[in-house]
């Protein structure tokens, strides 16, 4: 198969790989001059990336509309200052060790029930939207203070999952070297629209519960019609990501097989 000039790629965004570095390797390994992604994978999340090149980043705006789906992990008992792992945690009250102890299925699905459908959401302060013309978490990492306004957001669906209560005193292994408190990783997956946050949705989940929540664990599974059995693997050696070019081209989709997969939506 010759390598088209235009296109797309659905790739496996590693986890602390940033969605610059991912694109900045396909643009390298095929030489294109042209290369974007339909939607930012934050480092720390890692799954599906759909690089366009030549005239298919054109398709990335309809592209970045669409529905996604997200497997996510939240912990339960704390509030991060970056409203995921690599924030510090909040201290733990009497009344959020309390509401860990007495998480039910039915109390999580109930909360899960108040995010589902058309909600005003205040995204994440460690996110990439604009104030005052410049990026919210480059304010947050340099400790300015702000306020960023709430926004209309979509979410399809919001399924519980498993939920592993940590032993007091052994959460720290998993959470943080120092936490002590009582906590609880709960497994979930959302399926959401354009603009979502999933560590806002976190945080506001973990208030809803009275016990506090943050971002531990994301994977995006699902953007429109393309999923992660499109995906062709990424590595990350050192700060470089790199992209087999073996794979990709079992992968890649020319602009007619990407505007097929378009009409599928």
């Amino acid at each position: 198969m010759p390598e088209p000039e235009s296109g797309a790629l659905c790739v496996y965004k590693p986890r602390g790989a940033s969605s610059f570095a991912t694109t900045s390797a396909l643009r390298h390994e095929f030489s294109f001059k042209k290369v974007g992604h339909a939607g930012t994978l934050d480092p720390l999340a890692e799954g599906l990336l759909i690089l366009g090149f030549g005239r298919g980043t054109k398709a990335l705006g309809s592209l970045q509309g669409m529905k996604k789906t997200y497997r996510a992990v939240f912990a339960l008992g704390a509030e991060s200052s970056t409203e995921d792992g690599e924030g510090d945690l909040s201290p733990q009250s009497a009344a959020q060790a309390l509401a860990v102890r007495r998480l039910s299925y039915r109390a999580l699905k109930r909360a899960a029930e108040n995010f589902t459908g058309k909600i005003d959401q205040i995204p994440s302060r460690f996110s990439a939207v604009h104030f005052d013309g410049k990026r919210a978490y480059d304010l947050a990492r340099a400790g300015k203070n702000f306020d960023l306004a709430p926004r209309e957001v979509e979410i399809y669906s919001f399924t519980i999952g498993k939920m592993r209560k940590l032993p007091l005193g052994g959460a720290g292994k998993t959470l943080k070297k120092a936490w002590q408190g009582q906590a609880a990783l709960l497994e979930c997956q959302v399926s959401c629209s354009k603009g979502t946050y999933i560590r806002a949705l976190a945080r506001d989940f973990g208030r809803d519960l009275g016990c506090g929540a943050y971002l531990f664990y994301l994977q995006r599974s699902e953007i429109g019609p393309f999923s992660l059995k499109d995906c062709a693997p990424c590595r990350l050696e050192g700060r470089k990501v790199y992209i087999d070019r073996s794979w990709a081209m079992e992968k890649i989709m020319d602009l007619p097989s990407l505007q097929k997969r378009l009409d599928r939506k």
